[in-house]
């Protein structure tokens, strides 16, 4: 087994949420009150969204329904379809907000919705609906990513002010196409 380093006497979950504090873990093997930090994949690796991505298991999340990912994040993927605005009021009225997925967790939140999400689009919190092609977060802080789609942000028919994700990048959509969304709340 290649592995960065280990640490004995821990438990599954310290090591998994060792391995979130790791600088490019995003493996790691558990065996016998060992925690291996993994470089490669190998017989019993574990990868940190399976670890961390249960539909059941909520702890660390303020509230239920909100499953704990990577140990940083607490995200909830809506199926059913409503407009930017009304999914934005429904994160909000949910004590929570449209994800917002900033540099430093961007490729984390990008694997688990990959891999939970059903290769669907999802509405997520940003817009340029105040000045176009000015993109921001809905806490206000600017969109800084080279992660959108091919031709995108494109502006169609110049209407198209709410973005959205999935299944591979970026993308931004009219604010009042019906779509599936995804709602955050901040681990306490």
């Amino acid at each position: 087994m290649d592995y960065t380093f280990s640490i004995k006497g821990v438990t599954d979950i310290v090591c998994g949420e060792r391995c979130t504090s790791t600088p490019d873990c995003e493996l790691f093997h558990y065996d016998s009150n060992t925690c291996y930090i993994l470089n490669y994949p190998g017989i019993g690796s574990i990868h940190i969204t399976t670890f961390y991505g249960s539909e059941n298991w909520t702890g660390g999340c303020s509230v239920d329904g909100y499953p704990l990912y990577g140990g940083r994040f607490c995200m909830r993927m809506f199926k059913t379809r409503k407009n930017w605005y009304n999914a934005n009021d429904t994160c909000n009225q949910d004590g929570g907000q449209l994800l917002i997925m900033k540099s430093e967790d961007f490729f984390l939140k990008k694997e688990v919705i990959d891999q939970y999400g059903g290769g669907h689009l999802y509405w997520i919190g940003g817009t340029d609906i105040e000045t176009e092609g000015d993109w921001i977060w809905n806490d206000g802080s600017p969109i800084r990513s080279n992660q959108w789609e091919a031709g995108n942000p494109s502006n169609s028919h110049y209407a198209e002010h709410c973005l959205e994700f999935g299944p591979l990048m970026l993308n931004d959509n009219s604010c009042l196409t019906p779509a599936f969304f995804i709602c955050e709340k901040l681990k306490y």
